[in-house]
């Protein structure tokens, strides 16, 4: 089992940070290696505790106590929050940054937090990702190797990730991060996209991982699929239906409110699948979809309603459903198959 990619069919928000810990737990992963853009997409997951652990820079892979967590030399790194997470979740012994990430700064920020376009048109969570992407892509700004305060923590994680999936007795797994509707070369609807593409390639190349090591493609798939900013959501509820119902969700680097679908668009999941080629398919927030899901964690809990979701999925992905999240703590799970 040498390599595994978590990819986002839709939108993002869908459980990726939850689905990259539950396996990296499972499978006792060697290394979990962040893919993505940068900072500006965050995952949550949360503990048995009822803690909620939130995360933009790392992996999540690292809730699994004998997993390390690397970040991509495709991903823009924050220094500061960086820093904030190794703080945090106290695991500076076994972090990794690339030696030749870009590095977002205070600068990058500001000036996208002072960009009408992308706060007002676009809907960017201005965090510096697109300015800082910008300035690597124009060879002026400064990576990771160039900062003292990241030294200790510099390595190759390409060759890293490439060493350990080259043995077939422990697992790489990828995150990626957002979308792959929020693509930017990929999504028909820009400008309201993110500012690289959100695909197993994508995901591949930002890691720098060989592709003949790759033995699984997770697309996870939200049942009810979510949308955060400007562009268009087919079958979008109402806010004041989305409250009715208690499933509201909040941005995790935001803190804005998600726009909410009441269905799947099965044209965009037969698209995402085809670019993506998933081997299995992780359905996340069952719950929201049949509220009597919540918390179940046997397959004697899955309703009609949810089954016949479940069945669609597979019809329109090629894939089995493998995983199915039932709610919000990291064992809220029902393995299928």
């Amino acid at each position: 089992m040498p390599a595994s990619v978590i990819v986002d069919a839709l939108w993002g928000d869908s459980g990726k940070g939850k689905a990259c810990a539950y396996l990296s737990r499972k499978h006792d992963a060697a290394l979990a290696v962040r893919a993505g853009i940068g900072t500006n997409a965050g995952a949550s997951v949360t503990l048995e505790s009822g803690e909620l652990i939130k995360a933009r820079q790392l992996p999540t892979g690292w809730l699994n106590p004998g997993t390390r967590v690397a970040v991509g030399s495709g991903v823009l790194v924050d220094p500061r929050i960086f820093a904030s997470e190794l703080d945090r979740f106290g695991i500076a012994d076994r972090a990794m940054v690339d030696l030749r990430c870009a590095v977002i700064t205070e600068d990058h920020i500001a000036a996208e937090q002072g960009d009408d376009h992308l706060l007002e048109r676009v809907g960017s969570t201005c965090t510096g990702n697109g300015h800082a992407r910008a300035d690597f892509i124009l060879r002026r700004a400064r990576q990771a190797r160039d900062l003292p305060e990241l030294e200790p923590y510099l390595a190759d994680v390409a060759a890293e990730a490439n060493r350990i999936a080259a043995t077939d007795d422990q697992l790489v797994i990828i995150e990626s991060s957002q979308g792959t509707m929020l693509s930017l070369a990929l999504s028909d609807d820009y400008p309201y996209t993110t500012s690289g593409n959100c695909t197993t390639a994508a995901a591949l190349n930002d890691v720098g991982l060989n592709w003949r090591h790759l033995t699984d493609v997770i697309m996870v798939v939200k049942a009810m699929p979510t949308r955060v900013g400007h562009g268009p959501l087919p079958y979008e509820l109402s806010a004041a239906e989305v409250e009715r119902r208690g499933i509201a969700e909040y941005g995790v680097n935001t803190g804005r409110l998600r726009r909410k679908a009441a269905a799947l668009d099965h044209d965009l999941l037969r698209y995402a699948a085809m670019l993506n080629g998933p081997t299995q398919i992780a359905l996340t927030f069952g719950d929201h979809l049949d509220p009597r899901l919540r918390g179940a964690r046997t397959t004697a809990a899955i309703g009609p309603e949810v089954r016949t979701v479940i069945a669609e999925v597979e019809a329109s992905t090629g894939a089995p459903v493998t995983l199915l999240d039932t709610g919000p703590r990291l064992a809220d799970m029902i393995e299928l198959g």
